[in-house]
This record gives C-alpha cells, structure tokens and sequence, in this order.
C-alpha cells in the first residue's frame, strides 16, 4: 500500500503557538488571543448585507474584484488606478498571493522580530528563505545599523505589518522614508500589511503607498468595520505588475463572495464609514478600561498607539505561563509566537465584551501577580 506522506514543503510547518494554546483552554475560556475585535457587526453593516441579499443573486465575480469595489479601494491610495487593485479573501490570502506571484526558491525574505508568524510560514512553504530583523528589546525601536546590514545581504522582499502585530510599532515618517529608501536602494521589494492602519489613537501611522516602487500595500476591512468574518481583503500591485497577481489569485480562490465584496464597497462610502466611527468608539472604551484595570503593574505592560493589542511582561517561559492562563479560563498568546525578541511577553486583545476583559484581567492579575 502507498505510505501516503505530508509535502516536504509542509513538513516544517506547524499550528501556530496560537492555536496550540488555543486547544489546550477549557470550554468557556475568554478569548484575548485571536487577531480580530470581539464587537458586534455594525448594524448599518448588518441592515445592508440584508438589503443587498434580498436584491441581489450571490454570483462569480471577476477574479480581481467587482469594478465599484476596485475603484473605492484605488480611492484610499493617491493616484492608484482601480485596476492595481486585486481584492482577496481576506489579507492572510493577500499576503499568500503576493509571495507566490514574486518569490522564487531559495529568495531571501526578511522579516521583522517580532512580527505576524503567518509571514515566515508562507514564505517557507515557497521555500524562500527567512531572515529576521529584530527590533530592540523594548520592542519600540530599532537598529538602524543592523537592519542596514542585513537588508543589504541579498534580500529581495522584505514583509511587515503596520502598525506591527503584535507590538503595535509605528514607524515615524523619517524612519518610513529611511526604511523605504534603504529597499529602493538595494532593489528591495516592499510588501506591507496595513490591516491595523485605521486602529490608532493618536496620529495616523504613516503609509507605505508611493514611497518607493515596486512596493505592495495590502489592506482590509476585518479590523475596522469588525468585518473578519466577511474575509475582504485586497492588494494594490505596483504599477504594469497586477496581471500576475491577478493570475496567482485566480488559481487560489478564484473570486471573493459577492456579498461581501459588495458590503464592502459600502463599508468604504461616506455612510459606511460611520461603522469604522463605531467600531474605533468601542475600541477606546475597551482601551480605557484595560488602562484602568493595569494601572497598578503597567511597569509590566506595554501599549502601543495602535492596534487593539497590549503586551504584558511575564516572569519564566511565556508559553507555559499562556498555557496555565488558559486552563485557568483566560486565553493570550506567548510573544514567542511572533519572534525571540518578543519571548517573554504575553499579547493580548482587549477588544472583547467589558464584562469579559473585566474578568480576564482580574484573573490574570490573581494568577500572576497575588500567587
């Protein structure tokens, strides 16, 4: 009988450390782990999903993306023409489409530490080769020299999320243009991952698009507009080079659903946009509580400007310590999930219900702190 074995190019690839501390919580355990905001859909969102099924039939679309939403996604980045647009499932799929349209084996990607771990899965299922550049240990600065060096030692793409999963890091706009300028100088391509671009509380962040080419901004609605489930997300290729990201994406998942493609052209209209006014009005309530809540240890705590994430410092192994929050009823994720520089931390996703946060926190204090 044929000994039927996994591909060679999967082998090395595990379940995140995410889903592994996922599976070890009892039934009922609050979740502060996964990447998405614990609210409700915005009822102007539900309301028009529902107009938009009783009008319409769910059909194939184009491969990139129906034109309306194209054209509303071109809108956000000056000067972009709708069809540099390719909208995807999502932007984990997006970051998948882009890598296997412009990676070959044995490129050498570079990838910040910390940062999203789906990154370095995708790129060695390529089988590219992964380089990290690590941020200082304070997780708010880097290197400048060190990078230098190791972006000048034959990376051909170099992968970040912005603001960064999980340490909510925010380039400044000096650090953006000298970060671009050192990939257009050694003939880098830029791929950037701009999902958290809209949860921020102080400035916004500053964007990646025209700094430099070839460069690719990838974006979607599941943070802002509490869409995850709808899974829009999208690229904007450089200019002559959306044909093959088109084509990579044709052959992935074909299109995206109609129905959230076109929820999604409205989420990005000027009436749509009082979702993401809601969604961002509940994050800062949630914010102010955890705030609230950690104000006798925040020497431990770092929280960023941005995304919905803070990080608590944990004495000992931080993926034995997640794993006994989680039996105790409160899930987070080990900062090694996302590097060696962030070992040592625990993230965690305050966008949840108030009475939830409430009582995780509580928790996470008795276990950790009064023990």
């Amino acid at each position: 009988m044929l000994c039927l074995t996994e591909s060679r190019r999967l082998q090395p690839i595990e379940l995140s450390l995410i889903r592994r501390v996922l599976h070890s919580a009892p039934p009922g355990a609050i979740n502060l782990a996964l990447g998405e905001l614990g609210f409700p859909l915005p009822e102007i969102l539900r309301q028009k999903a529902l107009d938009l099924l009783a009008q319409g039939t769910l059909v194939y679309t184009p491969n990139a993306g129906i034109p309306e939403l194209r054209a509303a996604i071109a809108a956000i980045y000056p000067g972009c023409d709708p069809d540099s647009v390719c909208v995807c499932n999502g932007v984990e799929e997006a970051v998948f489409v882009t890598l296997l349209a412009i990676l070959d084996p044995g490129d050498r990607v570079a990838i910040p530490d910390p940062d999203y771990p789906a990154y370095s899965a995708i790129c060695k299922m390529l089988e590219a080769n992964v380089i990290r550049l690590p941020f200082e240990s304070n997780l708010l600065s880097v290197d400048w020299h060190k990078w230098e060096q190791l972006l000048a030692d034959g990376v051909k793409t170099l992968v970040f999320s912005h603001p960064s999963n999980p340490c909510g890091h925010v380039f400044t706009e000096q650090e953006a243009r000298r970060l671009a300028g050192l990939c257009s100088q050694h003939g880098i391509v830029l791929v950037v991952d701009e999902i958290y671009s809209r949860l921020f509380f102080n400035a916004p962040p500053p964007g990646f698009h025209g700094r430099m080419e070839p460069s690719f901004i990838l974006g979607g609605l599941s943070k802002s507009h509490c869409m995850s489930g709808w899974r829009l997300g999208w690229i904007v290729a450089p200019p002559g080079f959306s044909a093959a990201v088109i084509k990579a994406r044709q052959y992935v998942s074909t299109c995206s659903n109609w129905l959230s493609q076109h929820l999604a052209a409205y989420a990005l209209s000027d009436d749509g946009g009082r979702a993401a006014d809601e969604v961002m009005g509940q994050l800062q309530a949630s914010r102010d509580l955890a705030l609230e809540k950690l104000s006798p240890w925040l020497d431990r705590v770092l929280v960023p400007s941005a995304t919905p994430y803070l990080l608590l410092r944990v004495e000992g192994d931080d993926l034995r310590t997640a794993s006994y929050l989680a039996r105790k009823g409160v899930i987070c994720v080990p900062g090694s999930a996302f590097g060696e520089v962030s070992r040592g931390w625990l993230r965690i996703n305050y966008a949840v219900d108030k009475q939830q946060l409430t009582t995780a926190l509580d928790i996470i204090h008795d276990e950790l702190y009064l023990h």
